[in-house]
């Protein structure tokens, strides 16, 4: 059972099988031998020590993996309360490309791109940065409170920016308010899943993460349409409430499993004494000199540069390059519908072969891909939808595979400040690469789309590498399932 006491920020030491045995208690090191042994009666005791070996590297940082439910009622309805939430959460980031491509050349025709593009960027820079306090929150206070005041906010932003006319109107609704409240659902619909699967953590995230490629996918092909048959401002509203049902939906479902309480040796605290204790515990600054965090950091900061930065601007590519305004918009839905399915295969195969290891192969794959047929793409609307399949495939992983890799480095009751300052690292990585893909556009040429390609490619790039370090910063150079 979860021990009931405050616990202590995990040391994220760089694991090898000896010190991960000692982490795990001598119980669950018996039952993962026990079951190894009851389905390989005739196998070595060499396989049996690597099957042990991957299981601890795995889940050594939890204090009891076999408390974990992994499935039933509860775990499963819970799955559909982050389904709904995420489907809100992510799926309005999701939607920017035909937001950005119709604000653009309507309310704000006369703004130029770089401006434009603050819109955008703050609005990914506060959705992730909100982790670093709502992470903790879910930690201590559980998940239907800051998701109820989080689906006021996003409402409420989107019904600000179907009135907006400027740009600071598109700041205020959509990167400041409709951006905070995303960030307040995320982190409880995400941490629960950390609460309810182990062995099943990477199927259950890229199943709860598939709410928000639904939603890009709905929101991306029907708002062309609704422009034009009921125009911007019920479009905007009509995604609006299609949101507030699903947040509803997730506030009544999704719930902990598990809270971060007092020890009961703690001499009781005043509210305030309490309340600057959890101010002061917001982040974990220790983690800044781990480089097994760090090394995430990195590659998750890069590889969510890819997926957003492209998302935003692959419609204004395809416009610039002479494709039609609804066949750009249906290129976005080409990506996300093409993830679906291949955020399940995802989950699937990094729960068996490893998480960091699907993330590695993702990042080379995306890298061939942008490069391979993004690049040579120009105007050609068969080459684009060629593109949009495999980029929709290959980079589906990596909103649902970072939360069960950071899982992977803390325990259960400590994920939410680990997510939570990881994600406030992320939110200053992806605000930088997100403005600096609107400056190599900032002229609009087909030239400056050109070297957003070669942009994000090399950002594409970057990521792998630093998979493949954070990866090595665990486990070395060894293949093994990690």
């Amino acid at each position: 059972m979860v021990e009931n006491q405050l616990p202590r920020p995990i040391p994220l030491e760089t694991f090898s099988f000896e010190s991960a045995v000692v982490a795990e208690s001598s119980s669950t090191a018996a039952i993962a031998t026990g079951a190894i042994a009851h389905r390989h009666k005739h196998s070595s005791i060499n396989t049996q020590t690597d099957e042990v070996s991957s299981s601890e590297l795995m889940y050594g940082k939890e204090k009891d993996p076999a408390n974990f439910p992994d499935g039933g009622v509860s775990a499963y309805s819970v799955l559909f309360g982050s389904f709904c939430g995420l489907f809100t959460a992510f799926g309005v980031a999701n939607s920017a490309g035909p937001i950005e491509s119709y604000i653009k050349s309507h309310q704000l025709a006369g703004v130029d791109q770089t401006s434009i593009s603050w819109v955008f960027s703050l609005h990914m820079a506060i959705l992730y940065f909100g982790g670093v306090v709502f992470g903790p929150m879910f930690d201590r206070f559980g998940a239907r409170l800051p998701l109820f005041i989080g689906s006021v906010l996003t409402t409420g932003g989107l019904l600000s920016l179907a009135q907006s006319t400027k740009l600071v109107h598109f700041i205020m609704s959509y990167g400041v308010c409709t951006a905070l409240g995303c960030s307040i659902m995320m982190s409880p619909t995400v941490g629960a899943i950390s609460h309810w699967f182990l062995r099943k953590r990477a199927m259950a995230s890229s199943v709860a993460t598939m709410g928000g490629l639904v939603a890009g996918a709905v929101f991306c092909a029907t708002l062309p349409k609704l422009y034009e048959t009921i125009g911007y401002a019920w479009a905007i509203r009509t995604i609006a409430l299609i949101c507030c049902g699903s947040s509803i939906l997730s506030v009544i479902f999704c719930k902990e499993r598990v809270l971060m309480t007092p020890s009961e040796n703690q001499p009781p605290q005043s509210r305030l004494k309490s309340f600057l204790n959890f101010v002061r515990n917001l982040l974990d600054l220790s983690l800044l000199t781990n480089k097994q965090f760090l090394f995430l950091a990195a590659a998750s900061g890069l590889a969510e540069i890819v997926c957003m930065s492209t998302l935003t601007y692959l419609s204004s590519y395809a416009i610039n390059h002479g494709v039609s305004f609804s066949a750009a918009s249906l290129l976005i839905t080409i990506v996300t519908v093409s993830g679906i399915p291949a955020r399940i295969v995802s989950g699937w195969m990094a729960d068996r072969w490893g998480r960091f290891n699907m993330m590695l192969a993702n990042a080379i794959l995306s890298t061939l891909v942008i490069f391979a047929l993004w690049f040579p793409a120009k105007g050609s609307v068969a080459f684009l939808y060629v593109f949009g399949v495999f980029f929709g495939i290959f980079s589906s992983a990596v909103v649902s595979l970072i939360p069960a890799c950071a899982g992977q480095i803390c325990s259960a009751d400590n994920f939410g400040k680990v997510y939570g300052t990881l994600y406030f690292v992320l939110a200053f990585v992806i605000m930088v690469g997100m403005y600096l893909a609107s400056v190599v556009i900032s002229y609009g040429s087909e030239i400056d789309y050109g070297h957003l390609v070669l942009y994000e490619g090399g950002i594409s790039a970057g990521s792998a590498v630093a998979w493949l370090l954070a990866r090595w910063s665990v486990v070395g150079w060894n293949w093994c399932k990690f």
